[in-house]
């Protein structure tokens, strides 16, 4: 038994010291490997780079709002999609939604308050948002503000679409989806041009 596992053991021991190799057979079996490492890597940072494109504009499209002294209308809001869809370098579908929001009662209580929305616009066929929904679904988003202060909410979305297919690299499309709220530099509230509660103006 011995003697028979004796040439066994010396193969064994030769295979394992032997440093001789194919470059080519190397480069076939690590070259798929190196190629998703190369489409997922730039994917990865694509999206990141895109996510923070879509974050950025809406700062910039909101410090923007926040300066405006004078009723907007939707041909201003048309205006500030387009300058949205510009900075995002082309994310489509693009939407730009600006809710204009004040507390009214027990500001200084998060759980017990009471939002009051002044107006809310949007592009694309997006339905404005009511008292109810701003009150359930962006409670936890609206800081706390001080009673009959108002503060503009503009949401955004941009489209994403990966580069490289989802089965090389796990990343599939998706929409960037930003909220950024802003209090009004030089007036009151910013306002619409046809809303009553913009009528008393300042």
């Amino acid at each position: 038994m011995r003697d028979f596992l004796t040439p066994l053991r010396n193969r064994t021991r030769a295979f394992c010291r032997d440093e001789d190799g194919s470059m080519t057979v190397e480069a076939v079996m690590i070259l798929p490997f190196l190629l998703w490492a190369f489409l997922a890597t730039f994917t990865y940072f694509d999206v990141y780079r895109a996510k923070n494109l879509a974050l950025k504009a809406n700062y910039a499209i909101s410090d923007l709002l926040s300066r405006e002294n004078t009723p907007i209308d939707m041909n201003y809001l048309l205006g500030i999609e387009d300058i949205y869809t510009y900075l995002t370098q082309g994310g489509d579908p693009a939407w730009v939604r600006v809710t204009v929001v004040r507390c009214t009662e027990d500001c200084t209580d998060e759980a017990v308050r009471t939002l009051d929305v002044g107006w809310s616009k949007a592009t694309d066929g997006l339905a404005a948002l009511t008292d109810e929904q701003v009150q359930e679904t962006y409670a936890d988003v609206i800081p706390l503000l001080a009673e009959g202060d108002w503060v503009t909410m503009v949401e955004t979305m941009a489209g994403y679409e990966p580069p490289f297919s989802v089965y090389l690299t796990g990343i599939r499309p998706r929409d960037m989806r930003d909220i950024v709220l802003t209090r009004p530099r030089f007036a009151s509230q910013l306002c619409w041009n046809t809303e009553p509660i913009c009528d008393n103006y300042e």
